[in-house]
């Protein structure tokens, strides 16, 4: 039986997906300064892609929390 499904597949999936959600804001700002837009929006991106990585971390963490002492094994 497989009950919260979402927060099952973020239990198992959490780690490589925050580092997408770092590394897709990163890769914007990359695009974005290739197509003619300044350097500034390079080092925003940086900085949003290491928040976002660490926001997004530290909800996976807190679902791992939640299922472990919450949810039946």
């Amino acid at each position: 039986m497989t009950d919260y499904p979402t927060l099952r597949f973020l239990e198992k999936h959490g780690g490589w997906l925050a580092s997408a959600v770092g590394a897709a804001a990163l890769l914007a700002s990359v695009a974005a300064t290739v197509l003619g837009a300044s350097f500034w929006w390079l080092l925003a991106g940086v900085v949003i892609g290491a928040v976002l990585f660490l926001l997004t971390r530290s909800y996976v963490e807190l679902i791992r929390l939640m299922t472990d002492m919450l949810l039946p094994k």
